[in-house]
C-alpha cells in the first residue's frame, strides 16, 4: 500500500498500490511516455513489484509523482505543496 494519490486525466483516478501506479504508467500515460522521469518511475515500480531490496513503495510513489509533474498532470495531494 502507498499513501493514496489521485491523478487527473480528464477524470480522476486514485492509486493506492504500486500495482496501481504501474497500471497508470502503462495504460493511461499521456503522450509517448518516454521521458527520463517516466522511465525511472516504471523501473522503480517494477523493482518494487519484483521484490527489490533497494526500492520500496514510497520510492515508487515519489518517482510516479515526479513523472506526473514532468508530464503536466495534476496530482492530489500535491506533495510539492506539502513541503
Amino acid at each position: 500500500m502507498i499513501e493514496p494519490l489521485t491523478i487527473e486525466w480528464g477524470s480522476f483516478e486514485t492509486a493506492t498500490t504500486v500495482t496501481g501506479l504501474a497500471r497508470c504508467l502503462l495504460d493511461h500515460w499521456p503522450g509517448e511516455g518516454q521521458s527520463e522521469a517516466y522511465v525511472t518511475a516504471l523501473m522503480v515500480c517494477d523493482a518494487v513489484l519484483t521484490g527489490s531490496d533497494e526500492d520500496n513503495a514510497d520510492d515508487a510513489r515519489a518517482a510516479f509523482v515526479e513523472a506526473a509533474h514532468e508530464a503536466g498532470l495534476t496530482i492530489l495531494p500535491d506533495d510539492d505543496l506539502m513541503l
